[in-house]
């Protein structure tokens, strides 16, 4: 692909991200990546506890709940070399940062970082595919999911994703298939039609646009 339609996808898909309340950034690598991860953790508010879970409190949130005092980082879908770099700079703020064993911090995590196989211009929406438990937590349980998806994984139209769908289905025919669609942040209007953000997912989504 040419980089002139690179280009005119990341904005097009930029364009519709901002529509529907999705933040998009474009780093150049994984390490400025990373950082921003952190930087994300550092600068939002403490993360509400949805469930009781034996954790240090702090104050009550804006649900009338506690708040974690340690801040969560989850990045299951990390290599160890990354994975080491993303856990060294948590450690330095005090932050906790995990890739397994989200089923022990369903009461809510800071930040989860997962990976899209593709992303869609026309609506801004993301093909990740969600076959790992740890990774389906970390983008339904985290206040905040950032979104990687490299820019040469951008596609015009729906349809297009459809050939990557099916070897996604193909690669474990026997054990199921988990492919996740997202497009924004969790919303919902099901209850007396008020718009309500966060009830079925994530507050936030930030989608980091990645150079190869």
């Amino acid at each position: 692909m040419a980089p002139e339609e690179i280009q005119d996808l990341v904005q097009d898909f930029t364009a519709k991200a901002t529509a529907v309340n999705a933040v998009v950034q474009e780093l150049p690598n994984m390490a400025a990546a990373l950082q921003y991860v952190v930087d994300v953790c550092e600068n939002k508010a403490p993360c509400e506890l949805m469930a009781d879970e034996d954790v240090e409190k702090g104050p009550n949130g804006p649900n009338g709940v506690p708040t974690r005092v340690q801040r969560i980082v989850a990045a299951p879908v990390l290599n160890d070399e990354d994975f080491a770099t993303l856990e060294a700079a948590c450690n330095e703020k005090g932050f906790l940062c995990i890739r397994e064993g989200l089923r022990n911090h369903l009461a809510g995590i800071d930040v989860g970082l997962t990976s899209a196989e593709m992303g869609v211009s026309a609506s801004a929406t993301c093909l990740v595919n969600t076959d790992n438990e740890d990774a389906r937590l970390a983008g339904m349980i985290s206040e905040i999911n950032v979104l990687l998806l490299a820019k040469s994984k951008l596609v015009r139209t729906l349809p297009e994703i459809a050939g990557r769908m099916r070897e996604l289905l193909m690669a474990n025919p026997k054990g199921g298939n988990y492919t996740t669609l997202i497009s924004g942040p969790s919303r919902t209007a099901d209850i007396e039609r008020v718009a309500a953000v966060g009830v079925h997912g994530p507050l936030e989504l930030h989608i980091i646009l990645l150079e190869d």
